[in-house]
């Protein structure tokens, strides 16, 4: 087309460039690499993208839920504490926390009604979660195994379980102050709990948990990143049938005595083992007294001055003695005996508990030969029993002596010990003269049943010949036959033992009117299987140990050989059974002496006897040859019907739980001592 020139006055619509402005095809140059630097660009953010995505993703994800993830602690399963026959006395119990997710359960009152009737929970505790609004509600009480079970069975969402290491004691109170106990982590805080803790704590786990969007922390399925690992399982000597005969006479005793406490210990002499032990105070449930709370001993200390006379061949035991027919003034003070005699053999000093007799015997001894004989026997040293906090006693060194020391030690005064190590002692004269270390814990096995510990039996010393031990042994069991000791005599088999009366130090005099009452014997005295000690704390009344604590381990004992964890034949109980009614005195009834000790232990307003009956050999529990009647045992309560049995020398075969149906003999059959009575 042609163009047309403009004439006058005609406009034109093109621009003219400004002046410095590029040329078009300058602008197109430039609009092409600003796309090409922004494709550029974009690629690099797609590439990264792309590789933190799919080539980093898992990486990034781990760091995203290491950010709002926690590892946490899973308690081990702790180890199981058992008697000696591998009866359980404290476990380790899993429980749990337990939490509702109201949003993801889906309907919150529907979930809360069923975990109220499952758990049996109060309508404010189940209208509290029910009107949870979004994070994690607390079930208001720790459920068990099986409660988690069913609540799963009811709510099918929305739950959640922290676990949780609990400690059970199956027997109940059984030996719980020698046991101790577990803190709130699952610590031991006392007693064996606390000593073996190294061993029953076994190695927590791990585990990762998620704080979600409000905070709340919940499990990781399958987060687990340590298994934990159980603790060790610990086998003690205590023999849980000689534990609860201890423990059921020593609160018997405590009842019918008024005493303010006491203790009980049972030990094997041959092997130093802790078969029972029980300790009561007022106020201090948690203690053992027997091993960390020392004593005057008293009269209980006499064999032991025999044993280092004998040792010494300073006496006979024929010898007389002088004994001032029961008073004697020496060295500014007054010794007195409870019945007067004008002489005593040696073997009767001890029989009959002369106090003057055994400080004139000890006149005979250097003071460092007295102190280092009861130095021997382990008195003022600790025994190195497994409990913490073993007292060692006190037992000054002759340097430290007044002039009427000597005589105080052999009466059992200036002197303190543990019952622990009173008892340890009889049980080196039961065991031919050789002292041996007294222990708790048995056996040691992994979680699997491997055995990686079992303790032998450890003699520390022999203190006497066995020729000097079996003498004394012979006149303990005159003690118990016709001495101060008669309330301790049984029907079935001889005990060697003696009593002590002592009065409770205060300060540096003696408390007006207070009194331990204590005796220690073994038996069979030919043979000895068992140690028993029993110590009574201020018994009101008759406080002298003859007339309290005697009875009380003659109870004991009759029981105690009839259980299963005493070596002794039922043919030998069979044998000794007596045929005829014998005074509780024993030995000849025309003899003053024996009469005048047995009334001497029993002063006071009461006789205390266990049971009700002092008599051992009652007409009622046996027939005119001296067989046992048995009672009918059934509708009772198997553990009374055992110790029924118990007190008749009876052996107990155990297949029962609750209460008795049956029993074999039945009611009335005539059984010989040491039988076994079979219980369903």
């Amino acid at each position: 087309m042609k163009k047309l020139p403009l004439g006058p006055g005609a406009r034109n619509t093109r621009r003219s460039p400004r002046p410095g402005a590029p040329e078009p095809a300058v602008h197109r140059r430039r609009t092409r690499a600003l796309a090409v630097v922004w494709m550029f660009f974009g690629l690099v953010y797609v590439a990264r993208a792309a590789d933190l995505q799919v080539v980093q993703g898992a990486r990034w994800e781990k760091l995203a839920e290491a950010q709002n993830a926690e590892k946490v602690q899973i308690p081990a399963q702790r180890g199981s504490l058992l008697d000696r026959d591998g009866g359980p006395l404290a476990i380790g119990s899993q429980e749990f926390r337990a939490y509702l997710a109201p949003v993801e359960a889906g309907d919150p009152r529907h979930a809360a009604a069923a975990i109220a009737r499952v758990l049996g929970l109060s309508r404010t505790d189940q209208h509290h979660l029910a009107s949870a609004d979004g994070g994690w509600v607390a079930i208001p009480r720790k459920v068990t195994t099986a409660e988690r079970q069913r609540l799963q069975a009811a709510v099918h969402q929305g739950l959640h379980f922290e676990p949780l290491e609990t400690r059970v004691y199956p027997e109940g109170s059984l030996a719980r102050t020698l046991l101790g106990s577990v803190n709130d982590r699952g610590r031991g805080r006392s007693g064996l709990e606390l000593v073996l803790d190294s061993l029953l704590q076994g190695a927590p786990g791990a585990a990762l948990t998620r704080r979600d969007a409000r905070g709340q922390t919940y499990r990781i399925p399958d987060g687990e990143v340590r298994q934990p690992q159980p603790g060790d399982d610990v086998e003690l000597t205590i023999d849980a049938e000689l534990q609860r005969i201890a423990e059921d006479a020593l609160d018997r005793a405590l009842k019918e005595t008024g005493a303010s406490g006491g203790d009980v210990i049972m030990e094997d002499p041959a092997t130093g083992e802790l078969l029972a032990v029980a300790s009561r105070r007022v106020g201090d449930p948690l203690s053992i007294p027997a091993f960390t709370d020392p004593y005057e001993p008293g009269s209980t200390l006499k064999p032991f001055l025999l044993a280092s006379l004998l040792s010494e061949g300073r006496v006979r035991l024929g010898e007389k003695i002088d004994t001032e027919d029961g008073v004697w003034h020496t060295a500014g003070r007054t010794i007195r005996d409870v019945h007067g005699e004008d002489s005593l053999s040696v073997a009767d000093v001890i029989r009959f508990s002369s106090n003057i007799g055994a400080a004139k015997l000890s006149a005979r001894l250097s003071p460092g030969m007295q102190y280092h004989f009861l130095r021997d026997f382990g008195f003022g040293v600790p025994t190195g029993v497994e409990y913490p906090a073993e007292s060692s006693g006190l037992l000054r060194k002759p340097d430290d002596w007044s002039g009427f020391s000597q005589a105080s030690l052999a009466m059992g005064y200036e002197v303190s010990v543990t019952s622990l190590q009173l008892v340890m002692a009889y049980g080196a004269l039961a065991n031919g003269g050789v002292l041996m270390r007294p222990y708790l814990v048995r056996e040691v096995r992994s979680p699997e049943g491997g055995v990686l510990y079992r303790r032998r039996p450890q003699p520390i010393r022999r203190v006497i010949d066995a020729k000097i031990a079996h003498e004394v042994t012979r006149v303990l069991a005159t003690v118990v036959e016709s001495g101060t000791g008669s309330r301790a005599r049984m029907a079935t088999l001889p005990i060697a033992g003696k009593t002590g009366t002592a009065r409770v130090a205060l300060g540096d005099g003696y408390e007006r009117g207070r009194y331990s009452a204590s005796f220690v014997g073994y038996t069979p005295a030919d043979d000895p299987k068992l140690v028993v000690l029993t110590k009574l704390d201020d018994p009101q009344g008759s406080y002298f140990g003859g007339s309290t604590a005697a009875p009380v381990s003659r109870a004991m004992l009759q029981a105690a050989l009839a259980t299963r964890g005493v070596t002794l034949p039922g043919g030998r109980l069979a044998q000794a059974a007596p045929t005829s009614q014998r005074p509780m005195w024993g030995g000849d009834p025309t003899s003053e002496r024996a009469r005048a000790a047995t009334q001497a232990s029993a002063r006071g307003p009461f006789v205390f006897a266990v049971n009700g009956s002092p008599d051992p050999w009652p007409s009622e529990r046996e027939g005119e040859d001296g067989r046992r009647v048995l009672p009918d045992l059934r509708g009772l309560p198997v553990r009374s019907a055992v110790a029924r049995l118990h007190e008749l020398g009876l052996r107990v075969a155990l297949a029962a739980t609750g209460t008795v149906e049956t029993q074999s003999p039945g009611p009335g059959a005539r059984v010989s001592a040491g039988a076994t009575i079979r219980l369903h």
